[in-house]
């Protein structure tokens, strides 16, 4: 009778085994990581776009103009009185804001009015770790208030 019958595995087929799945992990973890990535930039375009929403609502019912303001240098969001405002996560990040007024210190604050017109907005979204891949630009109709959310250019 052989040893090779009397069962169980060889240090080589058990190393084998091990480079296999070594391999795997680390075909898989990138793709894991990109998967969060794209993930966490659609879910702060929503958040964006539901604050833009938000305050052309509250506009419209208040019958007095909401306000929306932008943070870029801080990653944050929120509406004029702070009763609404969110940071966004680390994965994703504030590239690009363009409309509104300067409110200072790196922030910028867009107005909705009681008609549902706004100041119009034109923000991009983009993963911290891949700025080329990850990107969504959402847009803020200045005339009909409708909010937009697409694939940035680059």
């Amino acid at each position: 009778m052989s040893r090779r019958a009397a069962g169980g595995f060889t240090l080589i087929e058990m190393m084998v085994v091990l480079v296999i799945i070594a391999i795997g992990i680390t075909l898989a973890v990138p793709l894991i990581e990109g998967g969060l990535d794209a993930r966490e930039v659609r879910r702060a375009a929503r958040q964006i776009a539901a604050t833009m929403m938000h305050c052309r609502v509250e506009a419209m019912s208040r019958s007095e103009p909401q306000g929306m303001v932008i943070n870029a240098e801080r990653n944050t969001i929120g509406t004029s009185d702070w009763g609404r405002w969110v940071r966004l996560t680390e994965r994703a990040v504030i590239e690009n804001v363009e409309g509104g007024a300067d409110a200072g210190g790196g922030t910028r604050q867009f107005l909705c009015y009681p008609n549902g017109s706004t100041s119009g907005a034109r923000v991009v979204i983009g993963s911290r770790r891949d700025r080329s891949g990850n990107r969504l630009q959402i847009k803020f109709d200045p005339l009909i208030g409708r909010v937009d959310v697409d694939d940035a250019p680059l």
